[in-house]
């Protein structure tokens, strides 16, 4: 009780101090009340609070920071600081890698050897669980940086035109055209396309994925097919897969495809992330398209991220919910054409 009638004397003193400069409504509560509030806050929104103004930084420091030591020493913690701070800084970004707020470079965009930062974030051949992971996708990887600066961007529309450059750059299309393109190996006789198309959609990031296999010779088969990965979970790596329980068989999806009826289309989903996925197969052309929900404007841990990236969770969704979600996407064809 102590503790509180000293810090109302000092709040007093401050509201004296500031009420020529500023109406803050938080400040008229009393100080019973700002305490319960306070009391639910995370350490690092206690932190923000923290430094806000005199009143809030001696209510949070005496009450809540003094003899804690360093509330922020989880990485996880840290992370969450730093989000909620870079919230309102678009020249920023939070590097999971290093727990620090980077400068943003307006090239950096999810085409591969684009930009790389000194720190090395978003490196792909990282530990799978590393939080400084990109998406598995060599051809075009989104790192947790892309993510945050494209929602970021699009939240705040900034009037900067370097601003709204970069956001154009981040949602712009990808195109692949080659024999063998990054995440996709194919047998002789087959030609491999892939577009990109991301999206941001109710505050979230979502990444449409159109691979075409076209038969240049002969007819597609599913043996052409050699190495195709969509997500940790759904992935045909020849004699190398491995599955487990949360694994969905590629190449039995793929089996399914090839032996319907020719323009059958396959519907389905991973079982521990945010990806939906159609298959079409005909003797002249396979396409392959995939929807994914790569989550809100977070940490690495968040939920959807850690699933289809980090690989240390699993969320559900139904079938087909990523892809209404996503909506219709006007260039959808655009890799179909050989």
């Amino acid at each position: 009780m102590n503790t509180v009638k000293s810090l109302i004397r000092v709040v007093k003193r401050a509201r004296l101090s500031l009420r020529s400069q500023t109406r803050s409504h938080i400040l008229q509560l009393p100080i019973e009340v700002l305490l319960r509030i306070f009391e639910y806050l995370p350490p690092y929104s206690q932190l923000l609070v923290y430094q806000t103004c005199r009143p809030l930084r001696t209510i949070i420091h005496q009450y809540f920071l003094s003899g804690k030591g360093d509330i922020l020493a989880a990485p996880k913690d840290r992370l969450c600081y730093l989000t909620h701070l870079a919230r309102s800084l678009p020249d920023r970004w939070v590097c999971a890698k290093c727990c620090k707020l980077h400068q943003t470079c307006e090239w950096d965009t999810p085409k591969p050897q684009n930009y790389t930062p000194k720190c090395r974030d978003g490196l792909s051949f990282v530990d799978e669980r590393s939080e400084c992971r990109k998406l598995p996708n060599t051809e075009y990887a989104p790192c947790h940086r892309h993510l945050e600066l494209t929602l970021k961007y699009a939240r705040l529309k900034s009037p900067k035109k370097k601003h709204q450059k970069h956001l154009q750059r981040l949602l712009a299309s990808y195109h692949v055209d080659s024999q063998i393109s990054g995440g996709m190996s194919v047998a002789n006789g087959v030609r491999a396309q892939s577009s990109f198309y991301p999206k941001v959609v109710d505050g979230r990031y979502l990444l449409f994925s159109a691979h075409a296999y076209l038969a240049s010779r002969g007819t597609i088969l599913q043996q052409s097919i050699e190495f195709l990965i969509i997500c940790p979970h759904v992935y045909s790596f020849g004699a190398f897969c491995g599955r487990n329980t949360l694994t969905r068989d590629l190449d039995m999806i793929l089996y399914t495809c090839f032996s319907a009826p020719p323009n059958t289309i396959i519907s389905t989903s991973c079982l521990a992330c945010k990806t939906d996925i159609t298959i079409e197969a005909s003797l002249e052309r396979l396409i392959i398209c995939t929807w994914q929900d790569l989550g809100p404007e977070a940490t690495v841990y968040d939920p959807d991220w850690e699933a289809i990236v980090r690989n240390t969770t699993s969320v559900y969704h139904e079938t087909g919910s990523i892809e209404e979600l996503y909506g219709q996407n006007e260039h959808k064809c655009d890799c179909y054409i050989g």
